[in-house]
């Protein structure tokens, strides 16, 4: 929080300056930004090694802020690195300095209830105006509704966490439970405790999708988003898994795709990009020797590449990274997606979390209450009242 009073209070007192709220320019690396403000890029090395690998991150659709003085020299600026930790490029008397920090968000529940008008998804950005709710509300129901038999007047409940910064919504919605009444039946999708979504039968509605990166995994570094180091007293994050493999062992393309990157990413070496189905995409960085084209269209376990230490690294590995709408998350979670259902103890955790859901949703429809949303993008307008409410009963 300090960084935004230090943003706020330049602004305030360089009065010539401005803030812009912009989405970061397709394909643009952040050592190309760099070069725009003609800014040494050499400013990267001061970062530690992983941090370095961090930066290489930089260039998905996220938006930043930057503060910039009237004659267009750069203040300072806020670029997201995923949802939870940011690039903070700021100018200083002896020159410019760059660390990594927290991004300052809140995140509460939010409860969106609608009629279908034209459809779950065009109503859903028209009336909660969430864009990526409505894309990840499609993605589970999908599994188990035909959209084309959905008609007019037929009713929409979710309950989902979302993250808000500055008044904009930050990152990819986390739906708890979606409920879909259709011809009469309600179609439920619950997340439980393991990550996966599951139906009213405890049944995981998401097939197996990522196939392993090397024959052998043999995780040397997990995944991580966000921890405060307790010996380097700051924050670290690992966007990925790196899996440790002699120099030249084939790296295989985890699912289906088409190659959107090969070639450098100054941290990350040499790196292979793998856009997938559900927006979804896999980074395979410091190869020895990439060997898939872009534009070239992989299948699941197809040789794209083989492993080294190219880039920022000590020794021979795979860094795996996998990203949701630019967002990274653990890679582990889609690896292991089955079509198994619950048993023993972990079904009658789920039927109790079913029941809880199921009678929260039930009442929230019964009595009609007021949706728990955002009216536009740039204002949010919550009922402090029914945030009680809901809170009350569990959310």
């Amino acid at each position: 929080m300090r960084f935004w009073l230090i943003f706020l209070a330049i602004s305030t007192f360089t009065f010539a300056a401005k803030v812009k709220f912009t989405r970061w320019d397709k394909g643009v690396t952040f050592e190309q930004y760099l070069k725009k403000f003609h800014i040494d890029k050499n400013i990267i090395d001061t970062l530690d090694r992983e941090d370095q690998a961090l930066i290489s991150e930089i260039g998905y659709t996220h938006k930043y802020y930057e503060l910039i003085a009237s004659n267009g020299v750069l203040l300072q600026s806020l670029i997201p690195i995923g949802e939870e930790l940011q690039a903070h490029l700021f100018r200083t008397h002896s020159g410019y300095k760059l660390e990594i920090i927290p991004i300052a968000y809140q995140k509460d529940t939010h409860i969106a209830i609608l009629s279908v008008d034209k459809s779950p998804h065009y109503d859903i950005i028209n009336k909660v105006k969430n864009r990526r709710l409505a894309n990840e509300f499609t993605r589970l129901l999908k599994h188990s509704i035909d959209f084309r038999g959905v008609q007019r007047g037929d009713k929409i409940v979710i309950v989902y966490d979302q993250k808000m910064r500055l008044g904009q919504p930050l990152g990819v919605p986390d739906i708890k439970v979606a409920m879909l009444e259709s011809h009469g039946k309600k179609n439920y999708v619950f997340k439980h405790s393991d990550g996966k979504y599951y139906n009213a039968d405890g049944k995981a509605l998401i097939e197996k999708y990522m196939g392993k990166p090397l024959n052998h995994l043999i995780i040397t570094s997990p995944f991580t988003t966000r921890r405060w180091h307790p010996v380097l007293h700051k924050w670290k994050a690992h966007h990925g898994i790196d899996c440790r493999a002699r120099r030249g062992t084939p790296i295989l393309a985890a699912a289906d795709g088409k190659v959107v990157y090969s070639g450098w990413m100054s941290g990350y070496g040499r790196v292979i990009k793998i856009q997938h189905a559900d927006n979804y995409l896999t980074l395979y960085a410091h190869q020895s020797r990439l060997k898939a084209k872009v534009g070239q269209f992989v299948k699941k376990g197809d040789i794209i590449g083989y492993t080294g230490n190219s880039g920022r690294s000590t020794g021979p590995h795979l860094h795996f990274g996998l990203y949701k709408d630019g967002r990274p998350i653990n890679p582990m979670r889609l690896v292991k997606f089955t079509t198994d259902g619950l048993t023993g103890k972990d079904r009658e955790n789920f039927l109790n979390r079913k029941r809880k859901y199921t009678k929260i949703i039930n009442k929230i429809e019964e009595e009609n209450l007021p949706s728990y949303v955002w009216n536009t993008v740039n204002d949010m307008y919550v009922l402090p009242k029914m945030k009680t409410y809901y809170q009350n009963r569990g959310w």
